[in-house]
Order: structure tokens, then C-alpha cells, then sequence
């Protein structure tokens, strides 16, 4: 792995989560070209009233998250109509940053009944957990963390959420394809996990277990002190989420 790493960035403080039975899902990448994808998480969302007191999605719910816009296409009507049947059964919905969404925000969040955070600490279990999605450990990664410090430097969201959505249209895409093109060029260990960051957040966080997303493959890493990282799979249409509690 690369010697030369870029410098960690947590983004907003972690909150804690009390709730016993939590489902996780991570990178759906849902898109309204891809309509049927939406159709089938809302109905894996849909078959968890009366079963959750929680659910949380690891990052990246969005190929690409632009602004509120986004969230209220026509297209997303169902995983939004399902976000709202959830929250009036008594179920908290938590939308963790990811990388394709990190202009989700707090007014998001109040307009459309969710939680938006960078990391959550599950408090219920005996071995407490954090979830996060986990791009902020892939320090090997050095352009991609110096733009992910930029975009989460204060009031830089609020700024790029006030231009006008054919701008941050193009900014997107122009970004997607960078990301395709720097990806196919970057060596592998580059975009790696730096597994003793992750093993430093675990113990300044007080947690003994991890789960993150970001990866797309499913992964145990066991890292000292006894502590346990998993990576989750990526969402495909069909599967059931992860379970807490």
C-alpha cells in the first residue's frame, strides 16, 4: 500500500442510535433511468413497517445527488411515499453521506422525514457499532480525499446547493466521468482501506464492531484490539438488508 496517505476527514460528528432492531442497506445507486430498481427498494422498504424501529442507508441511496430536486422526481415518488409510511408507523429512516450524495443536508431532512448524518453509533448492543459509509478510509486515495475535504468544508455545501441545478447538473456529470476515468488509472492499493484509521475511529469512537459500505463487495476485517470491521455488499434488487438486533 501507497506510503503517502491523505488526511482523515470525519465530516459532522457521529449521532447515537438507541433503537434495537435496525435494517441497513448500502449503495443502491437508484437513478429514474432505472426505474424498476426504485420500484423494488421501495418495496423492500415497504415490508419493514411494524418490523423496524430503525433503518439506515449506509450512502450513495443516489447514483447522483444534486439537490432536493433530485429527491422529489416523479420517479422517486415511491421510495419517498414509503420514507413517510415508515416514519408515521414509529420507524426512524437515517440517510448516511456518501460519496454520490454528499449534498444531502438538514433541510432535506426535515422536508422529507429522514435523518441525514455521516456516521451513526448504534448504542444498544453490547458491543456497540458504527455505521459509516466509508469512502473517509481509503486514504490512499489522495485526490479523491482532497475533494472530499472541499466539499465538506463550512458552508461549501449550502454554496454549491445555491447554483442553478443546470450547473450542478453538469458539475455532476463532469465528475462522473472523472471518477470513471481516475479509477480505471489509479493502482489498486490506492483506493484500499487504511485499516489502522479505521481500527483509531473504532476506538475514539468506543465501538468494538464496525459495518461500512463504499467497496460494493463483502469483507471481515479483524484489526487489533479484538475489533471487527465488515464491509456490506452492495443493494441489488431483491435482497433483504442487514440486521441490528
Amino acid at each position: 500500500m501507497s506510503t503517502t496517505l491523505a488526511p482523515y476527514c470525519a465530516g459532522e460528528p457521529s449521532l447515537r442510535l438507541a433503537a434495537e432492531r435496525v435494517a441497513v442497506f448500502t449503495d443502491l445507486h437508484l437513478q429514474p433511468s432505472a426505474f424498476h430498481e426504485i420500484v423494488a427498494f421501495a418495496a423492500s422498504l415497504e415490508r419493514l413497517i411494524g418490523q423496524a424501529d430503525a433503518v439506515v442507508i449506509l450512502g450513495d441511496l443516489f447514483e447522483s445527488y444534486i439537490g432536493r430536486e433530485d429527491f422529489v422526481h416523479p420517479a422517486f415518488d415511491p421510495v419517498r411515499m414509503t420514507i413517510a409510511a415508515l416514519h408515521a408507523s414509529g420507524c426512524q429512516v437515517f440517510l448516511v453521506r456518501g460519496n454520490r450524495d454528499v449534498l444531502l443536508n438538514q433541510a432535506d431532512a426535515r422536508h422529507l422525514q429522514f435523518t441525514v448524518a455521516d456516521s451513526i453509533v448504534c448504542t444498544a448492543l453490547e458491543d456497540k457499532l458504527l455505521l459509516t459509509h466509508g469512502d473517509a478510509f481509503c486514504l490512499g486515495d489522495l485526490p479523491y480525499q482532497r475533494l472530499r475535504r472541499i466539499s465538506r468544508r463550512p458552508g461549501m455545501r449550502t454554496f454549491l446547493r445555491m447554483l442553478p441545478h443546470w450547473m450542478r447538473t453538469r458539475i455532476a456529470r463532469r465528475l462522473r466521468r472523472y471518477s470513471v476515468l481516475e479509477v480505471a488509472r489509479k493502482p489498486l492499493d490506492s483506493m484500499m482501506l487504511t485499516l489502522p484509521k479505521v481500527a483509531a475511529v473504532m476506538q475514539q469512537e468506543g465501538v468494538q464492531k464496525a459495518w461500512i459500505g463504499h467497496l460494493h463487495e463483502a469483507a471481515e476485517h479483524e484489526l487489533e484490539s479484538g475489533l471487527t470491521l465488515h464491509v456490506l455488499p452492495a443493494w441489488e434488487p431483491g435482497t433483504a438488508p442487514r440486521w441490528i438486533g
